[in-house]
């Protein structure tokens, strides 16, 4: 599989095509990398001998597919709502792929058919989801092989910004889509704590959180991250009376969280109650709820 496809050049690209491009020479890897910003593309190729940049807008079926024929394996960082049309491209096109997102309900459904065609399908390959999964199974695996028996588990990850690069107050930079990370505040979460089903609405996720400590860095917050359920089957824990997956924050984060959290549903309201009564006042409306609810003072 000398033949790669990046399909996405934003944020969450850079060290993964920075890595294929130092690594392209020794395994003879040819990198394209293919984004609607096409300067962007560039920039990340940076002039590589073996990498090339493309223009692709990913909503256009002939020209998505034109580069998934030319490709061994292709690696999806769009949105996760567009991998499911790259996926069915795939399977037609008999292309192996990986993705960092989560794996919706959608995507999964595809894993037989995956299977049939002896494709590889590897869906959470990233950060957080990825790295955690590898780390965790190597932990588990280890402790099964000295014939441990596993009462509990729990998982604590996050993109925690480095103590030299860590200078604004909120502790924390945008190393992902910004828009995704707004959406991750607004999910539900449910985890197994002493062999009950602990569900979380968004509205309390900010508030119900555990203070860890890590060595030599000090004290952080924990809320759980999504649907912790799903993994006891694929980590081999069936039957585990705790399991959570976290995410990690720091304490000021968590707060700023909470505060978003309650004014998105008040900024909720207040748009659907400016739709309804207002229209075609409905903009003027919501710039003047906005103003309000940002400010919460006069003048703003």
């Amino acid at each position: 599989m000398n033949r790669i496809l990046v399909i996405g050049a934003g944020r969450s690209s850079s060290a993964l095509i920075r890595y294929l491009l130092d690594h392209s020479v020794e395994r003879k890897w040819n990198i394209t990398v293919a984004d609607a910003n096409v300067e962007l593309a560039t920039q990340k190729i940076n002039n590589h001998p073996n990498g090339i940049a493309k223009w692709l807008d990913v909503a256009k079926v002939n020209d998505r597919r034109e580069l998934i024929t030319r490709a061994d394996i292709v690696i999806s960082l769009l949105p996760a709502h567009l991998h499911l049309e790259v996926a069915h491209d795939c399977i037609k096109l008999k292309k192996h792929l990986i993705t960092a997102s989560y794996v919706s309900k959608e995507m999964y459904r595809l894993g037989d058919e995956a299977r049939d065609r002896e494709l590889m399908f590897m869906g959470e390959m990233g950060l957080d989801p990825g790295i955690d999964h590898m780390s965790a199974m190597q932990v588990i695996s280890e402790l099964k092989a000295k014939g441990a028996t596993i009462s509990a588990f729990r998982s604590y990850t996050g993109g925690l910004i480095a103590p030299e690069s860590d200078n604004n107050p909120w502790h924390y930079k945008f190393t992902w889509n910004p828009r995704n990370v707004v959406l991750a505040g607004q999910g539900t979460a449910q985890y197994l704590e002493n062999s009950k089903l602990r569900y979380i609405p968004y509205t309390r996720l900010f508030k119900e959180h555990r203070l860890i400590e890590v060595p030599k860095m000090g004290k952080y917050e924990v809320y759980a991250n999504r649907d912790s359920l799903l993994y006891k089957d694929v980590y081999g824990l069936t039957g585990i009376p705790n399991i959570l997956r976290g995410t990690i924050r720091h304490v000021v984060l968590r707060r700023l969280g909470r505060a978003y959290s309650n004014w998105f549903d008040r900024w909720r309201f207040s748009y659907f109650t400016c739709r309804r009564n207002y229209l075609p006042r409905a903009n003027g409306c919501l710039h003047w709820q906005s103003r309000r609810y940002f400010c919460e003072r006069p003048n703003c």
